[in-house]
């Protein structure tokens, strides 16, 4: 047999292919551990991130009123910067982007809407509602007059009076500019020693929640709603105090046989106390409060399919679905005892009246979906 150096090319052969064949092993055994490691470091980065932007969403969430200017101004001036740099690309490489072949172009405020269910393919539009957020000017036009301005923006004629600082008898002339409020109430310029619950009492609110839920008022600190002197404020459904009227009894839910709304009965009512807000295009339901804490109860049967615990927004919070289009919500509890899944029947015990998330005091916040959106529980209560 040939031999190299004293040795076969055989056992030659056979020394190689094992020396390869080891070194194809230690190979990948070198990439298994690296496969590991980075794995690992990945899984420990993203849980650190995840953890991390959970803590950042529930900061940004509790404290939306002291961090939103700053917050919009940096996310308004990222998307500028984007912009600049990419619409020429996107120009260039979409031509429809430049008007070409768009048809029916809508108003952004416009939603567009399917109605699949009735088998149509025809499309319907609904325009969206936000709440204004700032003091319009207008300027009087010919045969204007204080009620109708009222009508037209929504608002009543004595928060049009009280911002403007019109006495009973004044007349509006064509040419006058006056200002409109976003919503019927007061505006007014906090001073030291105000507080959300001195200002409600002040211009004769049965609770401070008003203030709180106007979505454009801002604290400085979100969770105790102080007030910086100096800053505006949008008391929604606040009169001015010589204007007060005396208290009138106010709407009460109690055991006995009695009817405060009338509704279609469809829904009982969730727990006892005083209604101290009502359902409006800003706030989507209706406050019921109490100061005796009692028991949350199911307004109808249905199916539990969502519990909450947050130290924001409705707080301590139950959804349940009726399975006939309607879904219930009741907020800011401060305990919850029931589960998700859980079947309940109508007038079932749910939680007890809390103060939790963004409130001012103990009270059910009430609000009932139909087909996913807010309608007024008042017109569906017995």
């Amino acid at each position: 047999m040939l031999s190299f150096q004293g040795r076969d090319f055989k056992g030659l052969f056979f020394d190689f292919r094992s020396q390869l064949r080891t070194l194809f092993i230690d190979i990948a055994e070198y990439f298994k551990t690296w496969q590991w490691y980075l794995h690992k470091k990945l899984h420990f980065l993203g849980t650190g991130f995840e953890e991390s932007k959970g803590i950042l969403v529930d900061v940004l969430m509790a404290k939306r009123g002291a961090y939103h200017r700053p917050f919009l101004h940096f996310a308004l001036t990222a998307l500028a910067i984007v912009a600049i740099f990419f619409a020429p690309f996107i120009v260039s490489q979409y031509p429809t982007a430049r008007g070409v072949g768009i048809v029916g172009e809508q108003s952004p405020s416009t939603v567009v809407k399917s109605p699949f269910d009735t088998g149509s393919m025809e499309l319907s539009t609904i325009e969206s509602q936000k709440p204004r957020r700032d003091v319009l000017d207008h300027v009087v036009a010919s045969g204007e007059t204080l009620s109708t301005l009222a009508k037209n923006y929504n608002v009543d004629v004595e928060s049009i009076k009280t911002l403007n600082n019109f006495d009973d008898g004044h007349l509006l002339h064509p040419g006058d500019k006056i200002k409109i409020p976003p919503v019927s109430g007061v505006i007014i310029t906090v001073k030291s020693g105000d507080t959300v619950y001195s200002l409600a009492k002040k211009y004769g609110l049965a609770s401070a929640q008003p203030i709180a839920d106007w979505p454009y008022n801002t604290f400085v600190d979100d969770e105790k709603f102080s007030l910086a002197s100096g800053q505006t404020l949008v008391i929604p459904g606040g009169v001015a105090p010589s204007e007060i009227p005396i208290p009138a009894p106010i709407l009460q839910k109690t055991p006995e046989n009695q009817i405060f709304a009338r509704g279609s009965g469809i829904l009982s009512w969730p727990t006892n106390g005083v209604i101290t807000q009502y359902f409006a295009f800003y706030h989507n339901g209706v406050d019921i409060a109490s100061n005796s804490a009692p028991s949350i109860n199911a307004a109808d049967s249905g199916r539990v399919v969502s519990v909450l615990y947050l130290n924001y927004g409705y707080g301590f919070h139950v959804i349940i679905d009726h399975g006939n289009g309607y879904r219930t919500l009741y907020g800011h509890m401060s305990r919850i005892d029931v589960s998700v899944g859980q079947n309940v029947s109508r007038g079932d015990h749910l939680g007890i009246m809390g103060s939790t998330g963004r409130s001012t005091g103990p009270h059910l916040h009430f609000t009932v979906y139909q087909n996913g959106t807010a309608v007024n529980p008042l017109s569906l209560l017995k």
